[in-house]
């Protein structure tokens, strides 16, 4: 589907929406105000390594619905609650189930007036396909690592009409093998709303589903335990891993979200009517005052990564020059530690580009007796046309030959785009960990240095990918042979010029395969690097940022410090207050 039809309908459909709810209330004055200051005060500091972070917070203000996103460990039954709680059963619903690790992309689900979906590939736009044809796209089995790039899946529902306003989201599983499933569920972390968290009844809590819910209240203050496949245990048990689950809730964090049990079985639909009654009913109710509380969440995240920068630098600004420098030395001074980063980043490019011919060239190869018998049978189909010289022999052969090998490279280009940029998206997965890490590891050296940590969030690299090459097919002849048409009869070559085209086929075909491999090898390869010379450049505005706070402060810049950190705070306050 066209992206401009998509937004068309959307719109039409956020509309129908916004009729429906009597129409979202546009964000509070603390919001807006509290994320215009945090801009101010970034532009102002050149706090440029916070530019990610705020961009997202920028894009959030902007929606005018509810994410109810569903996370979790693998097989949890995140897919199965979704189908049940829609009301198609957990088995017949529109998201595929299995017993083995199946959702690979995220998958959206909202209403609208009729059934339709679209696929939204990381390099190729939108389309649309009907609801039956999801799977493909969504299953692990038949979308390995995600190989087709599948950036997410949209639904429109009629079934969802009572949950207009919300828009679910089935997110992949975490800790399974597959290791891209669980990045692609943390990428996505900061984009929920309303966040359900489902947790099978055995094992019933581990520490991995407590820091779980620990990163998602940083973008939102709505977090709920789900506890699936509660028809498991008696009602005695149940209670019981519901009890014991409050407990490590509460002990581990300043609010302890909500326990809903569930089941998808015949006979528990009581649980599934409590869930929606007490939270995504009053959700909906509440629409205008859970979606504001939602994005003041996520703006007071910005706001106190902006405040830790500020905070880092009075704290420098209070000491006297020799100590700060010697501090300075401590945190950012080392070059070994930021020249490590790199360098492994480098390594990490490197060891993929080396490989991008091997593994192209193997890919192509796989094609290469197919399009030999389906070009020999055209072949021989088009050759008896083409006797009437030899010179229109060979020119129609050349001709044929040149058209038919630039439609088949550009579809197998098409066919194969997403294997070939598989390593582009591995690389920048790789390189968002190894980002991440620093800034964990510089936190860490601020607060042993000047007692302030620097609390922040790596955002998702984002290059711009490759184009498919142009597909070229040189001449098939380099000689004129056709200058010794008047001279030979065709009777007399038909049968040796026909001989030589059927062996020059495989030739020209592998001949432009290899060219094909060369085209794609130097796209992906400076997408590569290109990844490579954004990581670099956002560790030297991260590092940057740092010597400039921590240079420039003094003790005349204190006052306008103190200040500004005393807005954040006020700001922050707001928010708070706001809310409770």
């Amino acid at each position: 589907m066209n992206p401009r039809t998509l937004n068309t309908n959307s719109q039409a459909n956020e509309a129908e929406h916004s009729e429906l709810r009597s129409g979202p209330a546009p964000a509070t004055a603390p919001a807006r105000s509290a994320l215009d200051l945090t801009v101010e005060l970034a532009a102002r500091y050149e706090i440029s390594s916070l530019s990610g972070l705020l961009e997202s917070v920028q894009a959030a203000i902007k929606l005018d619905e509810i994410t109810v996103a569903v996370l979790g460990r693998f097989k949890a039954g995140k897919s199965s609650f979704l189908n049940d709680f829609i009301g198609c059963g957990p088995a017949s619903g529109p998201l595929p189930v299995g017993v083995v690790p199946v959702t690979a992309v995220v998958t959206e689900m909202r209403y609208g007036t009729r059934e339709r979906a679209w696929v939204q590939h990381t390099d190729s736009g939108d389309r649309e396909v009907r609801i039956d044809q999801i799977g493909a796209y969504i299953s692990e089995k038949e979308n390995p690592e995600n190989a087709k790039r599948v950036e997410r899946i949209t639904m429109e529902l009629p079934v969802l009409r009572r949950f207009r306003g919300l828009k679910f989201v089935d997110t992949p599983g975490l800790e399974s093998a597959l290791s891209h499933n669980t990045q692609t569920s943390l990428d996505w972390l900061p984009n929920a709303g309303l966040a359900l968290v489902a947790v099978s009844v055995d094992p019933p809590l581990s520490q991995r589903d407590i820091d779980l819910v620990k990163s998602l209240y940083r973008y939102t203050p709505r977090v709920t335990i789900l506890l699936t496949k509660a028809d498991l245990l008696s009602q005695q048990e149940l209670a019981e891993v519901v009890e014991f689950v409050r407990t490590q809730l509460a002990k581990n964090l300043p609010e302890a979200p909500q326990v809903f049990p569930y089941s998808t079985k015949p006979g528990f639909e009581g649980f599934r009517q409590a869930l929606e009654s007490a939270l995504i009913a009053g959700t909906l109710a509440r629409f205008n005052e859970e979606r504001d509380a939602i994005l003041c969440r996520k703006v007071d995240t910005l706001l106190r990564e902006c405040g830790d920068y500020l905070a880092l630098s009075l704290r420098s600004a209070q000491m006297i020059q020799t100590e700060r420098l010697a501090l300075k030395q401590q945190v950012v001074g080392e070059k070994e530690m930021i020249d490590e980063v790199k360098s492994e980043i480098r390594l990490i490019v490197q060891h993929a580009a080396a490989g991008t011919r091997s593994a192209l060239s193997r890919q192509l190869e796989t094609h290469q007796d197919e399009l030999q018998r389906r070009l020999f049978h055209e072949f021989e189909c088009r050759f008896p046309n083409w006797t009437k010289s030899l010179g229109n022999m060979l020119s129609s052969f050349e001709d044929w030959l040149g058209d038919a090998l630039h439609k088949s490279l550009t579809q197998l280009s098409m066919q194969e785009r997403s294997l070939f940029l598989a390593p582009l998206h591995k690389v920048k997965k790789q390189s968002f960990r190894v980002l991440q890490q620093f800034r964990d590891r510089l936190s860490e050296r601020t607060m042993r240095a000047f007692g302030a940590p620097l609390r922040t969030t790596e955002t998702e690299i984002n290059v711009v990918e490759p184009a498919s090459p142009d597909v070229r097919v040189g001449r098939v002849f380099d000689r004129n042979w056709e200058l010794l048409s008047p001279v030979l009869p065709v009777w007399m070559v038909k049968a040796m010029v026909r001989r030589h085209f059927a062996r020059t086929i495989p030739y020209v075909i592998y001949q432009n395969l290899s060219r094909l491999s060369t085209q794609w090898e130097e796209s992906v390869n400076a997408a590569l690097w290109s990844v490579e010379k954004k990581a670099r450049r956002r560790l030297d505005e991260l590092i940057g940022t740092v010597e400039r706070l921590i240079e420039t402060s003094s003790n005349q810049s204190a006052p306008q410090l103190r200040a500004d950190l005393e807005s954040i705070h006020a700001a922050q306050s707001l928010l708070t207050h706001q809310h409770e």
